[in-house]
């Protein structure tokens, strides 16, 4: 459970900022949701060069958002609660295995079947939502006041 009594003298205010941060990632995962949408119809739709464009643009995208998270969002997490290291750590790691998914995906655009590939980049789209989701419960909690 969450301390719930003051922070620490060397922490003011974190609990407030990690609130703020936590409506922020939601609105940044929306934004990711609606690139799958617009990378998905890309891969359906559009030549190879047209679709590794997408996917490319997909994936600096994923890389900034990861990086946020990773550079700031998880260490005030920390900050506030060490005993969600593990959480913290698996969510990192669910990173890389999405940023692995992905650039495998990159290389099948124009060499495999683009159905084929439109259909791995929506399983991949799900995997992503799925991560997203937990992320903002995790913050949601840490966030609030009286975290039960």
């Amino acid at each position: 459970m969450l301390p719930s009594g003051p922070m620490p003298d060397e922490q003011p205010g974190l609990r407030p900022r990690l609130a703020h941060a936590t409506r922020r990632l939601a609105a940044q995962h929306e934004y990711l949701d609606a690139l799958l949408a617009t990378t998905r119809r890309a891969l359906e739709r559009s030549t190879p060069s047209e679709a590794r464009e997408a996917l490319h643009a997909f994936r600096g995208a994923l890389d900034a958002h990861f990086s946020l998270e990773e550079q700031v969002h998880f260490p005030a997490l920390h900050g506030l609660d060490p005993a969600r290291t593990r959480e913290i750590e698996v969510l990192v790691l669910e990173h890389r295995a999405l940023r692995d998914r992905l650039l495998v995906l990159e290389g099948k655009v124009g060499r495999e079947p683009r159905d084929g590939v439109a259909r791995d980049f929506v399983d991949l789209g799900a995997a992503l939502r799925d991560h997203e989701s937990r992320e903002e419960r995790l913050f949601g909690v840490a966030g609030s006041p009286d975290p039960i």
